[in-house]
């Protein structure tokens, strides 16, 4: 039996993993799936952070994995290094450098101009980009798009803005795992973020 902390990324909910949850429940592992404080205008990085270790606090002393998922990738190194966690799973995430903030991260990797090139070579314009039935749910099928719909709260930027506090990378077993038709982060993105992040 293991401990599961999953984090889901921005203008989502909980939710995200129950099908996840599911199968790890029926395995016999323990998760928390809770739900980030993406619609509180005054939430910022540390506000998410306190949500997280709060949900972390039902494993009590026992180590535990952290799965990561898109902006929740910013809490992982942070994390890491104030909770005993085994193992970091960054899935389709923002991967970090010391210091630096989430809006920092979108400059710097370079994700606007692969998105868009990933999108231009599949046939679709720039300003598809902003559209949320082109990038997130283009392989949904239609009963997971119709209950989808109820799990999107408005994001709003505070854990974007604020330098990420961890000093250098924690000494935890790191994976990085990929999607193949990710429309935001495309899959040669992932790759040289994880490049990067790797040193």
């Amino acid at each position: 039996m293991s401990n599961f902390l999953l984090l889901h990324g921005a203008a989502s909910t909980g939710w995200m993993w129950h099908r996840v949850a599911a199968e790890l429940h029926d395995a016999g592992h323990i998760m928390a799936t809770p739900d980030l404080p993406c619609s509180d205008p005054d939430a910022d990085l540390f506000t998410y952070l306190e949500v997280a270790r709060a949900a972390a606090e039902q494993f009590g002393d026992e180590p535990f994995s952290l799965v990561v998922q898109s902006m929740s990738g910013l809490m992982a190194p942070t994390l890491a290094e104030q909770l005993p966690v085994e193992r970091i799973v960054f899935l389709a995430a923002m991967i970090p450098r010391p210091k630096e903030t989430g809006f920092e991260w979108w400059e710097v990797t370079g994700q606007r101009d692969a998105q868009r090139e990933y999108l231009q070579a599949l046939g679709f314009s720039q300003d598809d980009a902003l559209n949320s039935q082109v990038v997130f749910i283009h392989d949904f099928d239609e009963p997971l798009k119709a209950e989808s719909i109820h799990h999107v709260p408005d994001q709003h930027s505070g854990p974007m803005q604020a330098p990420n506090p961890f000093e250098a990378w924690p000494s935890v077993p790191t994976h990085v795992i990929a999607a193949r038709d990710d429309r935001l982060f495309p899959l040669a993105f992932m790759h040289r973020q994880a490049q990067d992040a790797s040193g």
